[in-house]
């Protein structure tokens, strides 16, 4: 098949879906209820089928293995239904979707080629949609391609018509009849994947994500319930899912002792010159209208009046290693009991100023002071001629990214490896040629598809085929 031919018959397909969606929004108003939602019901089959271009195109570039030896990346083409470990890398940064949802269409048009053809022909059809398909496939996991093709052929005539909310227990109920051993094992196995995971919310929350045995998960939720239940009736206005939330912290931290670290960016205003120098030290003169201020919104910050020792330490500034003495005015050393700025967590969100003031009062929380110079929120860079980089370019470096640099990967840079950009010689070992890559993104960029380049300022720009290019952020922007 012809790549060119198949791209402009996308491209007018979308064209004539987005004349009809234009169209609709202008004139749609004329339309009764009856009328809207038939129409609703009719573009749904459009989007099923085009779900099925996307998952089965997945599958064809999923087959491809590519495996890292010398000189370069050598590929192996699998038989339709493999699926290689970077597949989901490579449906993320093709789709602009993140590795999970682009790693499942890539899985589902996998599974449906090889073991549920039925399926399959039911959604390139557009009469099921993809998320039918993905239940009947996730309901079928563990079972081998002979069971999944009984499945498939008993099911998929009774899919279109099915209730989407009775289709993962009848799957479920006919793999379990037509391999009862193949179900049983599988179960054993995904108990031993019980997992809690966490990522960043809306501001000043963060979301939790558990998956845990049956029996134990029915356990704890009766635990929380009754615990919230109580709750409630002390305080009357809870919600339940305040009370829930409430009643969960409490169960888990009981005879916990809570610590915690976090790496603390400090943006710092002034424009007091330094005086006398101390050790490589110089000292900003304070007066009574001195203050600091949020640089991110340019209000004064404070939480209670200064103590005398937190005031000296917040009149000395660094000097850093090739910043010459005005840059080094605009930063400042903050004790740990004072700050001056909310700051980012990776992989859990945002703290605001006055919640990292009390967190720094309530737990033994061990502050890693990032210093930023105020209007970019940066710190200094040092060099070195060897391989690996010292402590205070890692520390840099992975303050400035905060995750891991792959679009759309969430990892903490902490927990992520240091990649040069431009291969070390030729490249240096310094703040601007590293950026954090967690071990999966950093084996993916050695098969050199996709290649990063990575800007002074922090951005990495990854460069694909066919000029495809996705840009990722640090989360502290260097100046240039």
């Amino acid at each position: 098949m012809d790549r060119g031919t198949i791209s402009r018959r996308i491209a007018a397909l979308r064209e004539e879906c987005a004349a009809l969606g234009r169209e609709l929004a202008d004139r749609g108003r004329g339309l009764s209820a009856e009328d809207a939602f038939g129409l609703a019901g009719e573009a749904q089959g459009l989007a099923n089928a085009a779900d099925s271009l996307v998952a089965v195109a997945g599958a064809w570039g999923a087959r491809v293995e590519t495996t890292l030896r010398e000189p370069g990346p050598w590929e192996r083409v699998h038989p339709l239904g493999f699926v290689d470990a970077m597949a989901a890398t490579e449906m993320s940064l093709a789709c602009g979707l993140t590795e999970g949802v682009a790693g499942r269409k890539a899985a589902l048009g996998a599974a449906l080629g090889e073991r549920f053809p039925a399926v399959r022909d039911l959604l390139v059809s557009g009469d099921v949609a993809a998320v039918t398909a993905h239940k009947v496939v996730d309901a079928c996991a563990g079972l081998d391609a002979d069971a999944c093709v009984q499945v498939d052929a008993e099911l998929a005539g009774r899919l279109p018509a099915m209730d989407p909310a009775r289709v993962t227990g009848e799957a479920r109920r006919v793999a379990g009849r037509v391999a009862a051993d193949q179900v049983a094992a599988h179960a054993a196995k995904t108990r031993r994947g019980r997992c809690v995971e966490t990522r960043a919310g809306v501001d000043g929350l963060t979301d939790w994500f558990a998956s845990l045995p049956t029996a134990t998960s029915s356990a704890m939720w009766s635990a929380v319930d009754s615990l919230a239940g109580e709750y409630r009736q002390i305080d009357d206005t809870l919600s339940v899912p305040e009370s829930r939330a409430d009643a969960l912290a409490d169960l888990v931290l009981r005879n916990v002792t809570v610590s915690a670290q976090v790496t603390l960016g400090v943006p710092v205003v002034t424009d007091r010159p330094p005086a006398t120098p101390r050790g490589g030290r110089f000292r900003v003169e304070w007066d009574d209208d001195d203050t600091l201020f949020d640089a991110v919104t340019g209000e004064e910050v404070r939480y209670g009046d200064l103590d005398p020792a937190s005031r000296e330490e917040l009149s000395w500034v660094e000097e850093p290693a090739e910043l010459d003495g005005d840059i080094a005015r605009t930063m400042a050393v903050v004790s740990p009991g004072y700050a001056v700025s909310g700051t980012e967590i990776p992989g859990l969100g945002w703290v605001e100023p006055a919640t990292l003031a009390n967190l720094l009062k309530l737990l033994p929380m061990e502050v890693s002071r990032a210093v930023l110079e105020a209007d970019t929120g940066t710190l200094a860079s040092l060099t070195t001629s060897a391989y690996r980089p010292p402590t205070a370019i890692s520390d840099f470096v992975k303050t400035r990214d905060g995750t891991c640099r792959m679009w759309g990967c969430t990892r903490p840079a902490e927990r992520c490896d240091l990649d040069h950009a431009r291969p070390w010689p030729d490249g240096t070992t310094t703040a601007d040629n590293l950026e954090s890559l967690c071990r999966r993104h950093h084996r993916f960029k050695q098969t050199q598809r996709w290649r990063p380049a990575l800007s002074p300022d922090g951005t990495t720009t990854w460069h694909g085929p066919n000029g495809a290019t996705r840009t990722t952020e640090p989360q502290h922007r260097v100046p240039a």
